[in-house]
């Protein structure tokens, strides 16, 4: 990308909006970004760019993709907005979920540069400054990119899904619909199945491992019970060794990709809190955490009615729809921020994981909660300082936790489900759900 085209840019945008300054977020795309794309080399009108597009719950204005394969990011503010920190993150997010490792946030002012999607680097610049950046924004032209994604790879698939989910999402919710007796009754039950279907296939193709297994070890799984090992030997949770830090994802490469954020740090004035401080991941150095006390477990007992989180009797299903306490199941529930996968819990059963859901989560984040709480959209109280519901009434089935309160464990595995989700969002997680979670 020759250097005077930037030039050029930056001369036309500095005569427009000295003459009149775009007054709305439209006039700012198609007066100040639209141009300023298209000196990357990237043509905003084609079929192979996406245009107002919701990724991971994060607005894009712009996804313009190379052989179908989404290669770029951009949000735009109003010319008069400032960028905005919160965005910022979301953009973030939205990168480490999908694994499209280039973004552009702007306002037709400033230019924030991402690049990465585990340990994302930036480089603001302000308009001045684009003329004496071509190297840095050689990394996010059409060109460049081409050559990083002419070869296939498996994490392709996942962008591609991920950009696509919405739609993807309501085609198969219409196809069930059609194919059902009565299927727009069910419109609800076939959209969650499709999110968490579409969340399992792109958290799969995103990794390397072939068969999805997650070969970078970024994850921490621990286990409230024993395992036997092969020769019989008991191993208690917390025995395998730490995590390493988050790998998933690309990295910037080292064709000088890397430089967006290197040399340069975000003057305040760009985005407010925008360092990479802005979104720091938990913690997984502690793979174990703080396990049930098994005194207070037990005191906890209630009638019967409140289980501790090591209870690994085996119980029929009960005339509620209670889940069934399997001891040889496998209910995982894996956790993520904005950079990626952070660490996961396992138990034997599904009510099990909800209890270790919430002791994960209570140790990352899950913190300022006042009870009695339920997810917004619930009736039915979920944590409470009594095994009550808000109303007085008993809990069917209840767990006192480490830090005392007691955790609603009653429901089928949906319903179960349902709570594991909603914690790990109030903890601003995300949690994906796999092994028997949709087997029962």
């Amino acid at each position: 990308m020759p250097s005077p085209d930037l030039r050029s840019f930056v001369a036309r945008v500095g005569a427009l909006v000295d003459a009149a300054p775009p007054t709305s977020r439209r006039e700012t795309r198609t007066s100040l970004v639209e141009p300023f794309l298209e000196t990357l080399g990237w043509g905003c009108r084609a079929d192979s760019c996406v245009t107002d597009r919701s990724v991971d719950g994060t607005r894009l204005e712009y996804v313009p993709s190379i052989d179908s394969v989404p290669a770029l990011f951009v949000a735009v503010e109003t010319y008069d907005d400032s960028l905005d920190e919160s965005r910022a993150n979301a953009l973030r997010k939205a990168m480490a979920w999908t694994g499209v490792d280039r973004a552009i946030y702007t306002n037709g002012r400033e230019y924030l540069l991402l690049a990465g999607t585990t340990d994302v680097e930036y480089r603001a610049l302000r308009l001045s400054e684009l003329a004496d950046s071509e190297s840095a924004l050689d990394n996010y032209s059409r060109e460049t990119l081409d050559r990083r994604l002419e070869q296939h790879a498996r994490t392709h698939v996942a962008r591609q899904l991920a950009v696509e989910r919405p739609q993807l999402v309501d085609s198969i919710v219409d196809r069930l619909a059609a194919a059902t007796v009565q299927g727009d009754v069910y419109a609800d039950e076939f959209e969650s199945a499709a999110d968490r279907f579409l969340d399992r296939l792109v958290v799969a193709f995103a990794e390397d491992d072939p068969n999805g297994r997650d070969t970078a070890s970024d994850v921490s799984i621990r286990f409230s019970e024993s395992a036997i090992t092969d020769d019989g030997t008991p191993t208690t949770a917390g025995s395998d060794p730490a995590p390493r830090s988050g790998t998933n994802g690309s990295e910037p490469d080292s064709d000088g990709s890397s430089e967006a954020g290197t040399d340069a740090t975000v003057d305040p004035e760009h985005v407010a809190g925008s360092s990479t401080d802005a979104a720091a991941e938990p913690d997984t150095d502690d793979t174990t955490g703080s396990e049930p006390n098994d005194e207070s477990a037990s005191a906890a007992r209630d009638d019967g009615q409140t289980r501790s989180a090591t209870d690994t009797e085996t119980d029929a299903e009960g005339d509620d729809g209670s889940a069934t306490a399997r001891t040889d199941g496998e209910y995982v529930v894996r956790f993520f921020n904005e950079r990626g996968s952070i660490g996961a819990i396992g138990h034997s059963t599904a009510e099990g994981a909800l209890v270790e859901t919430a002791e994960y989560l209570f140790e990352r984040g899950l913190s300022g909660v006042e009870v009695p709480w339920s997810p917004d959209d619930a009736d039915d109280t979920v944590l409470n300082a009594e095994p009550t519901h808000a109303d007085g009434s008993p809990m069917a089935a209840s767990t006192q936790l480490s830090n005392g309160l007691y955790l609603a464990t009653a429901g089928n595995v949906d319903e179960l489900a349902a709570r594991v989700e909603a914690l790990a969002a109030r903890a601003g997680l995300r949690a994906m759900l796999t092994g028997d979670w949709e087997k029962e």
